[in-house]
């Protein structure tokens, strides 16, 4: 039934937009692996010196060494140096029983974007999956930065039965926010929903 939903003219007349934060954190979230090889080459070729070097070393093993889960997630509101993100991943990972429900609670009323980025991160590669949750708590969203990101959560997570849901949400946010790109949040979730579930 959902395939119904998902066909080529739809997709052709609901374009996505290009060089949106929508589309930044979904090239993140589609290509696993490759935010870790970016930060080392950016570490290693782009020259930083060794002063910046060593901040980026100290700040690393002090995430890597912290073993308070609160800690964790008020990290997750700090601005670190962009090549240890995935480092602060990887330690919330560690303790994802903990602060995931932490962190889905923070996201209901959070307006602050390096907390909602990391988050973001955190939900897509949990051992646990949160789309079910995500879905319950949605209208309890206050920002709808927030709901548009939760969408490629639910797009890379959820089951197939998300996505008349999810064409519920994109036409929603589309007529809500017509000059803004949230919309492209859910947008982006029915693209990766169509990928996963009919094209094999």
């Amino acid at each position: 039934m959902s395939e119904k939903l998902l066909t080529k003219k739809f997709f052709k007349e609901n374009p996505c937009q290009q060089n949106t934060v929508q589309q930044f954190i979904y090239n993140i979230l589609l290509y696993k692996g490759g935010e870790e090889m970016v930060d080392e080459i950016i570490t290693n070729q782009i020259g930083f010196d060794d002063e910046r070097k060593t901040q980026i070393t100290h700040e690393k093993k002090q995430i890597q060494a912290e073993q308070n889960h609160e800690a964790i997630v008020q990290l997750m509101r700090q601005k670190i140096e962009m090549v240890n993100r995935v480092t602060l991943i990887k330690k919330a990972l560690e303790f994802e029983e903990v602060i995931l429900p932490l962190v889905i609670d923070k996201l209901m009323t959070n307006n602050q974007s390096i907390f909602i980025e990391n988050s973001v991160r955190l939900l897509a590669q949990s051992q646990q999956n949160p789309a079910a949750l995500l879905k319950q708590r949605f209208g309890e969203i206050r920002s709808p930065y927030v709901q548009s990101l939760v969408c490629l959560i639910i797009g890379f997570r959820g089951d197939e039965d998300s996505i008349p849901w999810m064409m519920e949400r994109y036409f929603e946010l589309k007529k809500l926010y017509q000059s803004e790109t949230y919309d492209q949040g859910p947008l982006l979730a029915l693209y990766e929903l169509n990928e996963r579930f009919y094209k094999r």
